[in-house]
């Protein structure tokens, strides 16, 4: 017993130097939105992604409109002639500078691959701006869930610490009781057991708890310095609308990963048609206007001559060793793994919102009712501690019922958290969830000192 409080005190002293990350003061969901909006790697990334893929609209776009050139050359040639058919120039040498400038002007005239990635890389950049926003409404879920885990930990082991001092005070009582005589060395034993148990639960929540923290360091950046924990007298409602059918139809319709999924299949069908316009004539319109000064020449003087060139180029693809074919055959066969991928998360999606919403439901009915088993087992104990003391019950049926009052507030602290955990992810399965509904659940947080982790 002894050594096993010698561990306990130690792990106090060191749990302090243990935990040294860097931690902010803001205490409330709202104040840490903010923050988490700020350092979130997740969230940031898809920020970026969706500004760097905004850019290929731009870039597809360019293929359609017309490119201008400059060209400048300057080209110094050394010359001989060893044999000429020419009587007056038969023989001779010369060194001169040929400078060449001039600009070009290129524009497509029909070029369907090129309107076909105009058309995708539009569909692209909606889907990019889909997934930026689900980003966000992952952050405000993983916030919520981050920090409510923190504070049903933090309340699971107040409750369990409460039932440590509860055990440690049984025990004490018990060998007090077993040294006068009148009680058993079985009680004791028994009492030991159920402290060093409730000991071993406490070791475990605390390590859970550092854990909590630190999850959500990884939204946060740092950790809280202290966070404001649910109130008590909370009116729990039922999800509006009230009915489980409406929130999976809603979900169907509006979830932010099956609308990204759904515009990823537009993107694959218009790569289907970008890589069979490659089969299909293109036609370019090309004028260049030249100026070509050279010095002189070994045949006479030098000349200086300007050219303007129009050119109409047809083009048109007969064979390219059955590359096309294949790369047409490759992209319908994604085409098809995207639309099977689809079927499955809207499965999967109307599971989510069933499951969030039955939630919710069992959530408000635990709470009350487990409420009241709470109540209930408090009135026990206080019968059956006054019992013991006056010889009317045993040292097991404290204990018992200390166990049970224990365990029945751990369930209650966790039916809350799950109601409100539920109520967000109900919400991020329909697609609807916003800043705003943290407010509503920011006003059900105590910043009392009392209330803060």
């Amino acid at each position: 017993m002894n050594q096993v409080r010698k561990i306990y005190l130690g792990w106090l002293v060191l749990a302090p130097l243990i935990f040294t990350a860097t931690k902010i003061s803001a205490d409330d969901l709202i104040g840490l939105w903010a923050i988490a909006e700020r350092q979130d790697g997740k969230y940031l990334s898809s920020k970026y992604k969706y500004l760097a893929d905004s850019e290929s609209i731009k870039q597809t776009r360019a293929q359609l409109l017309p490119s201008i050139s400059f060209q400048y050359e300057d080209k110094q040639t050394d010359q001989v002639i060893n044999e000429s058919d020419n009587a007056v120039f038969n023989l001779g040498k010369d060194d001169y500078t040929t400078t060449t400038t001039g600009f070009q002007v290129s524009q497509s005239i029909f070029d369907y691959s090129r309107w076909a990635r105009y058309k995708q890389s539009q569909i692209f950049v909606s889907q990019s701006e889909i997934e930026y926003r689900l980003a966000k409404q992952q952050l405000l879920l993983r916030l919520a869930e981050s920090y409510f885990l923190v504070l049903e930990r933090g309340d699971q082991l107040d409750t369990v610490q409460d039932e440590k001092t509860a055990m440690s005070k049984h025990l004490s009582l018990s060998e007090l009781k077993f040294k006068s005589g009148l009680g058993m060395s079985a009680d004791v034993e028994d009492a030991r057991a159920r402290y060093l148990s409730t000991l071993s639960k406490e070791f475990d929540l605390k390590s859970r708890l550092d854990d909590s923290k630190y999850a959500l360091r990884e939204v946060l950046g740092e950790i809280p310095a202290s966070i404001a924990s649910l109130m008590p007298g909370i009116e729990f409602q039922k999800p509006i609308p009230d009915s489980a059918e409406e929130w999976i139809s809603m979900s169907a319709r509006q979830n932010l990963e099956l609308q990204a999924m759904n515009l990823s299949l537009e993107v694959a069908e218009k790569e289907v048609s970008a890589l069979k316009a490659a089969r299909y004539p293109t036609v370019n319109l090309v004028y260049s206007d030249m100026d070509t000064e050279t010095d002189g020449s070994v045949f006479g003087g030098g000349s200086d001559i300007n050219s303007a060139d129009i050119q109409l180029q047809f083009e048109l693809p007969i064979y390219t060793g059955g590359s096309t074919s294949s790369k047409i055959r490759q992209a319908i066969q994604k085409k098809l793994s995207v639309v099977e991928d689809i079927k499955d998360k809207r499965r999967s999606v109307e599971r989510s919102a069933q499951d969030a919403f039955n939630r919710v439901h069992t959530a408000i009915v635990q709470i009350e009712a487990l409420g009241q088993a709470v109540k209930a087992q408090k009135r026990l104990l206080q019968t059956y501690s006054s019992g013991y003391r006056g010889g009317k019950n045993s040292i097991l049926d404290v204990l018992d019922t200390q166990q049970d009052l224990s365990q029945a507030k751990q369930a209650l602290t966790k039916a809350r958290y799950d109601y409100v955990l539920n109520t967000l992810r109900l919400k991020f399965t329909a697609g609807d969830l916003l800043v705003d509904d943290l407010i509503p659940i920011n006003g059900w947080l105590s910043t009392s000192a009392s209330g803060q982790r």
